[in-house]
């Protein structure tokens, strides 16, 4: 289980970061250089016991300063600052050449959308409210709230209220993935069309139907925190909601749980806890050609060795093994784990209040082109 986190905006920062630490080397060898210059050898007049201790003196100062001390480390620095920014000038091309890509994706979609395919345009989204199926009971760990998705089907969403440590209430929503495969979008909104137009930046029904599934559980006024879990196609559509900002002043989303989902191209705001588990041999992931942020309140976790594609390894149940095989290790051999499962002290070991569950269905205005 390796932890992974880098793009290009990082790799610059920390550039410019031991460049400036080089500099504050630079700086001390120079005030120490000065300050040795301006003593004086006491010579023979001090004994030959003090001139002798004198010289080791200067001697250190001489290493200390010199190519083995303060200087040769700031260039070291140096050095490594450069190797950062062109390897930042080669993520960022990366970055570049895959945002076109995605915009040429887009661009397709939107001419097969002319002609009825990829396209969910002039749909409402409609929400059924049915019986629970989930056999509630405390979220556990990191795994309990992946595990969440089993069990949603024909474009089940799944709202659970927990009884928060300050009394209020705390809000997990689970989205399904992808569920038809037809580019002719259907009744079943989590479907292919959901997945191309989400992931190259498109609004989507599915999307604002999982809001209105939200929204039909929580009380108007509610400020619970909210986390978002979903799997494949869901976690792209938790990722999206969490970088709207429209989603976000409705609702106080805090945490974002996705697995087997390609989310690195999605803005989600530093203020929201997001854990991204992947395969190594999960070619899904990577579809959005752009790897996750490297930043504190992003944990990307990658499980095997790769490259080989195993298409199995894509399915829930091994996502929820390797999440519960990760949050049972022995305390810090996942790095970052702990922190995360503190962070959502909110949503797990709580006592579940009330389990809602909704049908999300396309709802057609006008006769489909």
């Amino acid at each position: 289980m390796s932890v992974v986190g880098v793009r290009s905006e990082a790799l610059l920062a920390l550039a410019r970061r031991l460049s400036s630490v080089a500099g504050e080397l630079r700086d001390e060898a120079d005030a120490l250089a000065a300050g040795l210059a301006r003593c004086r050898s006491p010579g023979l007049a001090g004994g030959p016991a003090l001139l002798g201790a004198w010289v080791r003196v200067e001697s250190d100062a001489v290493r200390a300063v010199g190519p083995a001390g303060l200087w040769g480390e700031a260039l070291a620095l140096d050095a490594l600052a450069v190797r950062l920014r062109l390897a930042a000038r080669a993520y960022e091309e990366v970055e570049q050449w895959a945002g076109a890509v995605l915009a040429a994706v887009r661009v397709g979609a939107d001419g097969l959308g002319r002609g009825g395919l990829l396209t969910d345009a002039g749909a409402l989204p409609v929400v059924s409210a049915v019986a629970p199926t989930w056999d509630a009971r405390p979220f556990d760990g990191p795994a309990d709230l992946v595990a969440l998705g089993r069990g949603l089907d024909g474009g089940h969403v799944r709202v659970v209220e927990l009884a928060a440590p300050d009394g209020g209430s705390a809000w997990v929503v689970a989205v399904p993935g992808t569920q038809e495969w037809s580019p002719r979008a259907g009744p079943n909104p989590f479907d292919l069309t959901s997945d191309v137009r989400s992931v190259t930046g498109g609004a989507t029904l599915a999307a604002a139907g999982v809001a209105a599934a939200l929204e039909a559980a929580q009380p108007p006024g509610d400020d619970g925190p909210v986390l978002l879990v979903g799997h494949s196609q869901g976690g792209i559509l938790a990722a999206a909601l969490a970088s709207d900002a429209g989603f976000r002043s409705r609702h106080r989303v805090t945490h974002v749980v996705t697995t087997g989902s390609p989310v690195g191209v999605f803005a989600v705001p530093g203020s929201v806890r997001v854990l991204s588990v992947e395969h190594a041999d999960d070619p899904v992931p990577t579809l959005d050609l752009t790897p996750d942020p490297g930043r504190p309140t992003w944990l990307t976790l990658r499980a095997g060795e790769g490259p080989a594609t195993d298409v199995r390894r894509h399915a829930l149940d091994e996502y929820v093994r390797t999440v519960r095989a990760a949050a049972g290790a022995p305390r810090g051999t996942v790095p970052g784990l702990g922190a995360w499962e503190v962070s959502a002290h909110r949503f797990l070991h709580r006592p579940v209040r009330s389990v809602t569950e909704v049908v999300l269905e396309r709802g057609w205005q006008n006769p489909r082109p």
